[in-house]
Formats: C-alpha cells, sequence, structure tokens
C-alpha cells in the first residue's frame, strides 16, 4: 500500500497527525537508504505564512531538528501537505543541510534537487499534489486562520498576535 493510500485510510479513520510517526514511517518507506548519523527530531512550531518547515543542525551536531509549520496539523490541509514537507526536509538531511551527513550540493535547493529526490524515491505524485494544494489554497487559508487568531489551532501554537502600542499623546501642561 502506497503512503498516498495509507493517508486516505487514516483521514477516514480520523487518525491524528502524529509528525514522529509521518518522520519514521517516511524515512523507512523512502529514505531507509540514508544513514541517521545523529538524533532527529520534529515537532510543530508557529504558523509562517511563507514556509512550511524547515530543517536545523544543533550546534554540536547531535541533533537535527525539523519544524513544521503549525497550521499543517488542521484537517483543513490535506494530509500529503504534511507528508510532503517532512519528506523535503529530508531530502535536505540526506543532502547534507541540517546533519552532519556530507553536502552533495552548494545550495539546498539549486536545479530543483529536492523535487528530483523526492521523485527519484516514489514521492512525486505527493509533492505535486501537494503543490497543486499550496498553488491554489495556502494564502486564503493562512489569511482566513490568522483573521480568526488562530483559532483552529492548539493552544500552544498560538502566536502572540503583536499589536503596535498607541504612541502616548502629549498633552500640554496647564501650568505653562
Amino acid at each position: 500500500m502506497s503512503l498516498l493510500d495509507r493517508h486516505v485510510l487514516q483521514r477516514t479513520a480520523g487518525i491524528q497527525r502524529d509528525p514522529v510517526r509521518h518522520l519514521d514511517e517516511i524515512w523507512q518507506g523512502h529514505f531507509a537508504d540514508v544513514p541517521r548519523a545523529n538524533r532527529l527530531e520534529v515537532a510543530y512550531c508557529q504558523p509562517w505564512r511563507r514556509r512550511l518547515g524547515l530543517i536545523r543542525l544543533s550546534l554540536d551536531n547531535t541533533t537535527s531538528f525539523i519544524g513544521l509549520n503549525a497550521l499543517l496539523q488542521l484537517p483543513q490541509v490535506p494530509e500529503y501537505v504534511l507528508i510532503a514537507t517532512i519528506a523535503h526536509e529530508l531530502a535536505h538531511y540526506a543532502h547534507g543541510f541540517g546533519s552532519p551527513l556530507p553536502r552533495l550540493h552548494k545550495h539546498p535547493h539549486a536545479n530543483n534537487v529536492v523535487k528530483h529526490e523526492l521523485e527519484r524515491r516514489g514521492l512525486g505524485e505527493i509533492l505535486r499534489l501537494c503543490n497543486e494544494w499550496i498553488d491554489s489554497h495556502w494564502f486564503s487559508f493562512y489569511d482566513k486562520e490568522y483573521e480568526s487568531g488562530w483559532g483552529s489551532l492548539p493552544e500552544v501554537y498560538r502566536p502572540a498576535r503583536t499589536r503596535r502600542k498607541a504612541q502616548p499623546q502629549r498633552s500640554e501642561s496647564p501650568n505653562k
């Protein structure tokens, strides 16, 4: 059964979007040839407008961290967007970005290396579906969530809304 087929079954069964489970499934099913050179952690972060995920390497090289846009856990976002995002970050890990593995390229996105890597690993259809959904729905979805004050997100992922503080108005002192 393909990852996409499992996604459809899990959606209908109401299984939660556990990023650790997805990371392990994607690694075992599509990146098993890539050595785990350090500890790899994954978690939801804040709801970024222009970023679905990121990967970072700790200063001591012992841990790689994949941060996921908090909005990817919401049911309005197709689960294949979450799968494609984790796979994208694993491609960076395999290429030596955000991991202690040797760097295979000068730049992480040069010449569509991530796209080619995901296609080579059997994730091309998931990537295509993800890109289609992002192009058609992401910004309106993000804007709606932002305007609601992140009401759909679990509280732990809701960023504080920053508002400009009104500048105190100068008042003329009656004694002058």
